[in-house]
């Protein structure tokens, strides 16, 4: 989540020494293909900027980040455009009714039922995620220039940030662990899988590390039975992540490689059942059916 060409450039240059460079734990790792066969991708939106971060609306439809906008689709497929003009707005998070989201150095609040649009505090970041509680964190990249962030902490009841809450490197996505006692972050640069606990967010551990020299990890999602999906926007695919054995499949690929790749990954509803979304960077937004016998149960937050 971020501006991509950067991004892009940045990893090029900074790749190898990432890859050598210690982590907090060794990483698990390997690579298994058992169940992750059957999955079905379609296209439900195309032809929009170059999209960011997803999140769901509660109502069948999601908003979604883009170069300078944040769009809104419906249950009925209709895509309207809600705010423009827009610095690279990136992280959402949708908390009743209030749409939260990072562009421009800021942590913007907007009310969807007025469209009344708010600056919350001066918070920088990628990703975005609402903790139990409401606390937020945001990742720092490493691709913005500046002494590394990690993780960033905001606390709404005091107004407080806490920079370095972790100290994880180049950090993208976030997601929940389904028992609320850890996150989930990974590295752009090497495409490590990372636990954080809540508890003692600077004891992280890398739990998979997936395969490939550049995935170039996004984003991602976990279920209620605890599995990751996780998007690799540089090597076109999503990946399932068993985190307590390391092990790694990719469900989809092909998905627009290189720049025009995943973005981000969420679990919404599909009729009465669940599927995987997925916003790519060519302006596409889809849809990943599973097999039946996937539990895409998402976590709930009190």
């Amino acid at each position: 989540m971020g501006m991509l060409g950067r991004r892009i450039r940045a990893l090029c240059v900074t790749v190898a020494i990432a890859v050598g460079a210690g982590a907090a734990a060794g990483s698990a790792q390997g690579v298994s293909t058992a169940g992750c066969g059957g999955w079905q991708v379609d296209t439900l939106v195309q032809g929009l900027e170059q999209l960011e971060n997803l999140e769901p609306d509660g109502r069948g439809g999601f908003y979604m980040s883009a170069d300078s906008k944040i769009y809104h689709l419906d249950a009925a497929g209709q895509v309207r455009t809600v705010l423009e003009n827009l610095r690279v707005p990136r992280g959402l998070q949708l908390v009743g009714s209030n749409l939260y989201f990072l562009a421009g150095g800021q942590l913007w609040q907007l009310d969807t039922g007025t469209e009344r649009l708010t600056s919350v505090a001066p918070l920088d970041g990628n990703g975005l995620l609402r903790l139990p509680g409401g606390d937020l964190l945001t990742t720092w990249v490493g691709t913005e220039g500046g002494p590394s962030k990690g993780l960033t902490r905001y606390r709404p009841d005091t107004g407080a940030t806490v920079l370095n809450w972790s100290p994880v490197p180049r950090s993208e996505g976030l997601a929940l662990d389904p028992e609320h006692r850890a996150v989930y972050t990974d590295d752009l640069f090497t495409g490590r899988v990372i636990r954080v606990p809540l508890d003692a967010p600077d004891r992280w551990t890398v739990i998979a590390t997936i395969p490939g020299l550049f995935p170039g990890l996004d984003d991602l999602a976990t279920s209620r039975s605890g599995t990751l999906y996780v998007a690799a926007h540089t090597a076109g695919e999503i990946h399932r992540v068993d985190p307590n054995t390391g092990a790694t499949c990719v469900i989809a690929g092909g998905l627009s490689i290189g720049q025009a790749g995943p973005s981000s990954v969420r679990i919404a509803p599909d009729g009465n059942t669940w599927a995987l979304y997925t916003t790519l960077f060519d302006g596409t937004l889809r849809r990943l059916r599973p097999p039946p016998d996937t539990d895409l149960t998402p976590i709930q937050l009190p």
